[in-house]
């Protein structure tokens, strides 16, 4: 039985927001306007809400989530990779819209909405929107295309559906073969386009399609096709007639389709083409032929979502071929093929409403990755099957607390983590619980003439997972040689980071006190702490954006499940140093434990044995103790030092 179809049983969601704190130099905690670094990210989830009212999510998996608004449940959306590496989500009602100058492209561009700081595409004035020049739907990066004085021959482009039909929409873009030159092909309601280039060998690549109606499915069709140009005019047909289907067949009788992602490309050295779509349930996929492109190396990947009406499964599946388009498509997998895992959704001490977003990490990857976010209680238990294979690692994200009518969050805590499966029987537990200290990260630069420190601060831990609580509330001062240079109160590190003006030519040694209370409402753990460092740092550059060592110690322990471990026996604990994944290198030089059973009002050292960045310790929990709180002490070798406490780190049963 193939299944294409979703009843709205299983709703999606958005996150909300990340935004900026900024502080001048000895200014009070007043958020004002500061530039904000280009690479800089936080390690929360950030939305952009489109001109459409659909939402873009990034999430700490390091995919995207795609929320369309209501009354748009039926929307689809393309991908075009972009050169400049933007993560870029255009609807496709409004593809033809875009090409032809009534929307702007900038307001598409989720990447470089949420540089500027920018959240709603609508909200955002023009003189504010990206200044560089778009090919179509993409910032153009390309070299000038040929000038008027050099010989060119005009390359026709028809699009053709596969029933012969003219599409409603396309994106097309035509490139040399070696890459350095490109643009889009602007094609018209007749179907076809034209534009003049140099002879020679040339890639088309992208889609095109008609949307669902009331009594017709959708029909989407994609690929790539070689041409030469050469003579007067050189012709080509994308011929939907020669499409195969991309579909795929489940076990489950009653499994619904959700949505699914194709993206395919075909890269040689610096040249990488590609398209993606995000198919609306409505969508028939079709893919047309594998091109003739000896000097490409060729990706393809379908991951296809479904889920029973009764939210009681969820399939999460990735189909992925490297060096080659599939010669079938038309998947069809039995459980028995699959990993069948039994999924266990936690609390941190209070239920809630929340859902998850499993994304699939393929060895083929094609730019930003998007997965499907399927409304879940907490605490819940469920079913999910996902493809097997060491080549594929599933991103698992759960989001739970109190969400407004938009679903987004604005108290409770987000847990992900990695998994690699095999075939047959497997279980996902998530929240482990056991809060520590999440990896941080900080900066210098200086823009126009102003220096800038920035840090990305949160509330959670490790622990095999990566958690961060939601609606806490924390203060921070920033300090050079016992002199306050800034400071915050009462902002929420989850939706918010730092960046404070420095005086001008600052150097020396600096302290970064962070103290925090967790929201009581949505958590029994990590009810209050508090991260401290101590760093050298030098004032940079102008225009230079410098990342700072900010090491962290995250604990870990096998029997921690659901925030709670055992009162008895004897705890085996795991410390390990880390650094943010893009900052410094540095590694551990010294490290130090405690331990306090009464909320932080008396502390107890603990013997560790350290080895390099990590160590080991043994906890034996006194009688009648509730709760674990843990103090951790590091020092790097760039002679960063970080202390943190975490008060109710985890409890005990």
């Amino acid at each position: 039985m193939r299944h294409n179809r979703f009843t709205g049983a299983v709703a999606a969601a958005a996150l909300t927001a990340g935004s900026m704190l900024a502080v001048g130099s000895g200014a009070a905690a007043a958020p004002t306007t500061a530039p904000q670094a280009e690479a800089a990210s936080t390690e929360a989830p950030t939305t952009v809400v489109l001109p459409t009212g659909d939402r873009v999510t990034l999430l700490p998996n390091g995919s995207a989530g795609i929320a369309p608004a209501l009354g748009r449940e039926d929307a689809s959306f393309i991908t075009p990779p972009s050169p400049s590496g933007d993560v870029i989500v255009v609807p496709t009602d409004k593809v033809a819209a875009v090409l032809s100058g009534e929307e702007d492209p900038r307001r598409y561009n989720v990447s470089e909405l949420l540089r500027g700081g920018h959240t709603d595409a609508t909200d955002v004035s023009a003189s504010e929107l990206d200044d560089r020049e778009y090919a179509g739907l993409i910032p153009d990066t390309s070299p000038q295309t040929a000038s008027e004085d050099e010989e060119t021959v005009k390359l026709r482009v028809d699009l053709r559906m596969r029933d012969g039909g003219v599409p409603e929409g396309s994106w097309v873009l035509w490139s040399d073969r070696d890459g350095e030159d490109f643009d889009f092909v602007e094609i018209d309601e007749s179907g076809g386009g034209s534009v003049a280039v140099p002879e020679g060998d040339y890639v088309i690549v992208g889609g095109f399609w008609n949307a669902p109606t009331d009594t017709e499915r959708g029909e989407t069709i994609m690929g790539m096709v070689p041409v030469t140009v050469e003579g007067d005019l050189t012709h080509l047909v994308m011929d939907g007639s020669t499409s195969s289907p991309v579909s795929v067949e489940v076990e489950q009788p009653d499994a619904e389709f959700l949505n699914a992602t194709m993206m395919l490309s075909a890269r040689a050295g610096d040249n990488n083409l590609g398209f993606g779509t995000f198919l609306d349930p409505l969508d028939d996929a079709f893919l047309l032929p594998e091109p003739d492109l000896e000097e490409f190396e060729l990706d393809f990947i379908y991951q296809p979502v479904l889920a029973d009406p009764e939210g009681e499964y969820v399939y999460n599946l990735a189909f992925a071929h490297t060096g080659g388009f599939p010669s079938d498509a038309a998947y069809s997998v039995t459980d028995a093929e699959l990993a069948v895992v039994a999924a266990e959704y936690r609390d941190l001490g209070v239920p809630n409403d929340g859902y998850t977003c499993d994304y699939g990490d393929t060895a083929a990857q094609i730019g930003m990755g998007f997965c499907r976010m399927v409304e879940t209680p907490v605490p819940a238990q469920r079913t999910m099957y996902y493809t097997p294979g060491p080549q594929i690692e599933w991103g698992h994200l759960l989001v739970s607390g109190v969400l407004d009518e938009d679903l987004f969050i604005s108290d409770g805590f987000t847990a992900s983590r990695d998994a690699v499966y095999g075939a047959g029987p497997a279980a996902l537990a998530i929240p482990n619980g056991g809060l520590s200290s999440p990896t941080a990260d900080a900066y210098r630069s200086t823009f126009e003439g102003t220096e800038y420190f920035e840090a990305y601060l949160s509330i959670g831990g490790g622990n095999g997972e990566t958690v961060r609580l939601v609606g806490g509330s924390a203060d921070f001062e920033l300090s050079r040689d016992g002199e306050v240079l800034a400071s915050a109160e009462g902002f929420d590190p989850y939706m918010e980071y730092v960046i404070a003006e420095l005086p001008e030519g600052d150097s020396g040694r600096y302290t970064l006190a962070f103290d925090y209370t967790a929201s009581a409402a949505t958590t029994v753990f990590g009810t209050a702490g508090s991260n401290t460092w101590e760093f050298d740092s030098t004032s940079v550059a102008e225009g230079e954006w410098t990342p700072i060592a900010f090491p962290t110690v995250a604990l870990e322990a096998d029997d921690i499940a659901g925030g709670y471990a055992p009162r008895r026996g004897c705890q085996e604990i795991t410390l390990e140093m880390r650094n943010y994944e893009w900052g410094p290198v540095t590694h551990a030089v010294d490290m130090a434990f405690e331990v306090s059973y009464d909320d932080g009002a008396t502390w107890k050292s603990v013997d560790i044995d350290r080895d390099g960045d990590t160590a080991t310790a043994e906890l034996r929990h006194p009688r009648g103790a509730e709760f674990v709180s843990i103090r951790t002490t590091v020092v790097d070798d760039a002679g960063t030092e970080n202390t943190n406490t975490v008060i109710r780190a985890y409890g005990l049963r």
